[in-house]
């Protein structure tokens, strides 16, 4: 029998998410989704599922592997934390559900999501100086890309306000089934916050000690390969769900291959300072809140670095 997930990540994105639930995947005793983002809860951001795949049975399928030997069963989903429903969806599917909030300083976390963005053609500003400029244009649906999927992440202000979004966390779940990593712990130890996080999902240290780098920047080494695997023509969209539907697969693997040979790491290049200081200035009364709510301090994260 199949078990129901009990345990939730919540992004923010690039705060260590993908990370994460790939070294707890590997645990033998925790269940993570295949995918792993099916951002299921998140209703006002609706461009994950095809036409008639948002229900509880196809979420609840994406677990049919996991078993009675598997202690905690759960996804991770990077915009949920952004998602104004998402966390009160959570509490009503499982109001005892298990929730790891990842967080980041904003500062840092503006210019590694835009740069995401444009990996994944949702973004087609190279400079962040610019792409943040034009957030109150792309308000009003001026200068939108065609490509993207979802405008409101193109709002780089709102998305890392996690402050805010901390707090409706709060406001859906008790503080004892919420915990806080902050991407700078992770980071510093990975082994200390995975342990941490094995023992908040109640699962027994396995004494892993190696964590490679996970999800780092990259960029596409061919633009025109990089068009074709983010954004295939809707014949083969519609040939490849045929395929699935008649092999009963969830997944071919053949754009991910392509995608992993287009695929490139490498370092993203450092903000202007000038940004850099508008960015910690406008997101100062935001990380206070933050936090605030960890009992943290995070003055840190407004000052500008030396």
């Amino acid at each position: 029998m199949s078990r129901r997930p009990n345990f939730v990540i919540l992004g923010a994105p690039k705060c260590g998410t993908t990370a994460l639930s790939e070294y707890l995947r590997d645990h033998p005793q925790v269940f993570v989704s295949r995918p792993k983002e099916p951002h299921y809860f998140c209703r006002d951001f609706d461009y994950y599922y095809a036409p008639g795949r948002r229900s509880e049975e196809h979420y609840l399928g994406l677990f049919a592997e996991a078993d009675e030997s598997h202690l905690a069963v759960g996804e991770a989903s990077v915009w949920y934390l952004y998602s104004e429903d998402a966390a009160r969806n959570i509490a009503d599917f499982d109001p005892a559900a298990r929730v790891i909030v990842m967080v980041r300083n904003p500062a840092e976390l503006v210019p590694s999501l835009h740069s995401q963005l444009l990996y994944t053609l949702d973004e087609d500003r190279p400079s962040v100086a610019e792409a943040w400029g034009l957030q109150e244009a792309r308000r009003r649906g001026e200068a939108v890309p065609a490509t993207a999927r979802v405008p409101e992440f193109l709002q780089y202000g709102a998305a890392a306000r996690l402050g805010a979004q901390l707090r409706r966390v709060y406001e859906s779940f008790p503080r004892r089934q919420v915990k806080v990593i902050v991407f700078d712990d992770l980071r510093a130890d990975t082994a200390a916050v995975y342990r941490e996080s094995l023992a908040f999902l109640g699962v027994p240290d396995d004494g892993r000690t190696d964590f490679p780098r996970v999800n780092e920047n990259k960029v596409h080494r061919a633009e025109t390969v990089a068009r074709f695997t983010q954004r295939p023509p809707r014949a083969l969209v519609a040939a490849a769900r045929g395929v699935k539907r008649v092999s009963g697969v969830e997944r071919l693997g053949v754009m991910d291959r392509l995608r992993s040979r287009n695929r490139q790491v490498t370092r993203r290049e450092e903000i202007d300072p000038v940004l850099d200081r508008e960015l910690r200035d406008f997101f100062r009364e935001d990380v206070a809140e933050l936090g605030e709510l960890i009992g943290r301090d995070l003055s840190a994260w407004s000052r500008s670095p030396a």
